[in-house]
């Protein structure tokens, strides 16, 4: 049965679930995931993870941000990818058992852990939850599993109930196996430098065992004491309050950042879409926060020539299509020129660009072939590859695929997305852009492509 997962700004669930927080305890969960029989199977049978540990870590991170913080299309691509996924994962472990990643009592361990999770990040940063915030946090959480496939009896009704089985569940169930051993020794003291960091051997084996050895030992003492117990696990005397006091003086430091800034980037990248109030529309304020590329007071070619490369950049253009770009750019340069009586190598002032827009001589009639309508409709030609007259999402995610802000421009688009279903009209997409580019409405989309935000 298909709920509907009352998530969004100022649910507890947005508010805390994406934090840059949480991967202090993303380890300790996902040992705790592994513990479970199904899982523990199913993860030494077909994953990947202990050679590839960075991919599969992002990869994680980005399906679970996807179906807390996705639309409503976005959230049910990815829970039929993740259900097709574990359908998949079926067979026998090594001690003859038969496991299935689909599981119904994996599956809802496998998501409850991640409630857990939360619940145990707040009280080693020294800000435990209370019921009433828990209970709520709960709610959204259990109505978030049953979106995920389980039903309401598959999972504890309340706070309390959800304890009283996660005590049984570690007691009872979880196993020390294979994959567990691997997470807290083997695999993690094989991990490769992060992507993207150039980071010499020499120096990367050093600190590569230095920082595991301090994951796997924080995991160890946070983990529920009975299971502790039966992975014989030791740690040093005091570490408990060392790891205390780590994840206080992080939550300490991160309340200190403006709060989009806590946030790894879907989770901001949604926040900060769903937050922006739209911005007003003032000639002079769109001037100086659009035009105005450079910041100098005055708009030349080179500013929107600079917008011209920001698309390209954005959509990851070959060379034909930023001949297209350009060009219309440069239309829309000389639509501006004109109606403000400037030279084309000259200046345009923000009070001639007033006065034309006073005057009626800017933007004129409107005209997909000239000027700014120009640029509107190549940019819609641009998403909508295939010309159909509706922009779904996967052809803009795939185009933004490259994008610098890919994360912060797929979360704008909803914007146009008003019925969740993950489909744009293209007329809407293009009369938007057209309508953003003289003033006359603000487009979060068109900012974050434009450059100026």
């Amino acid at each position: 049965m298909t709920v509907e997962v009352a998530l969004g700004p100022g649910s507890s669930t947005w508010d805390r679930l994406g934090q840059w927080r949480y991967l202090l305890v993303m380890h300790r969960a996902l040992v705790l995931q592994a513990a479970h029989p199904a899982v523990g199977a199913a993860v030494a049978e077909y994953s990947v993870y202990n050679a590839r540990p960075w991919r599969r870590l992002l990869r994680t991170l980005e399906s679970l941000h996807t179906y807390v913080y996705g639309s409503a299309a976005e959230q049910r691509r990815e829970l039929a990818r993740l259900d097709r996924l574990h359908r998949r994962m079926q067979g026998t472990d090594g001690h003859g058992r038969a496991f299935d990643a689909g599981d119904t009592a994996a599956r809802a361990w496998v998501h409850l852990t991640m409630f857990e999770a939360v619940l145990t990040m707040q009280r080693l940063g020294g800000e435990p939850m209370s019921s009433g915030e828990t209970a709520r946090f709960y709610d959204e959480w259990r109505r978030l599993g049953q979106e995920f496939g389980l039903s309401a009896g598959d999972l504890p009704a309340t706070p309390e109930e959800f304890r009283t089985y996660f005590d049984h569940v570690v007691a009872e169930v979880l196993e020390d196996n294979a994959t567990v051993r691997d997470l807290m020794s083997g695999s993690v003291y094989r991990v490769p430098p992060p992507p993207g960091l150039p980071i010499p051997g020499p120096v990367w084996a050093p600190l590569r065992y230095a920082v595991v050895t301090a994951v796997v030992q924080a995991t160890a003492v946070t983990l529920p004491a009975a299971y502790r117990e039966r992975l014989r696990l030791t740690t040093p005397p005091g570490l408990g309050l060392l790891v205390d006091g780590l994840h206080q003086s992080v939550r300490l430091a991160f309340d200190l950042l403006p709060k989009p800034w806590r946030y790894m980037p879907l989770a901001a990248a949604s926040i900060r879409a769903a937050a922006a109030p739209p911005a007003p529309v003032v000639p002079e304020s769109f001037f100086e926060a659009v035009l105005d590329q450079n910041g100098d007071g005055r708009l030349r070619w080179p500013d929107l020539l600079a917008m011209a490369r920001e698309i390209s950049t954005h959509f990851d253009l070959d060379e034909k299509d930023e001949d297209r770009v350009h060009e219309a750019f440069r239309s829309w340069w000389e639509q501006l020129c004109t109606a403000t009586r400037t030279s084309p190598d000259g200046t345009v002032t923000v009070a001639a660009y007033t006065l034309a827009l006073a005057d009626g001589r800017y933007p004129g009639a409107p005209s997909r072939e000239h000027g700014c309508g120009a640029v509107a409709a190549v940019v819609r030609g641009l998403v909508d590859r295939d010309g159909n007259g509706e922009v779904r999402q996967d052809e803009y995610t795939r185009l933004l695929d490259h994008s610098p802000r890919r994360h912060e421009l797929v979360a704008a688009m909803r914007e146009l997305d008003h019925d969740g279903d993950g489909t744009i009209h293209g007329d809407e997409l293009e009369q938007a852009l057209r309508e953003f580019l003289v003033g006359e409405r603000d487009f979060a989309a068109a900012r974050q492509l434009l450059g100026r935000i």
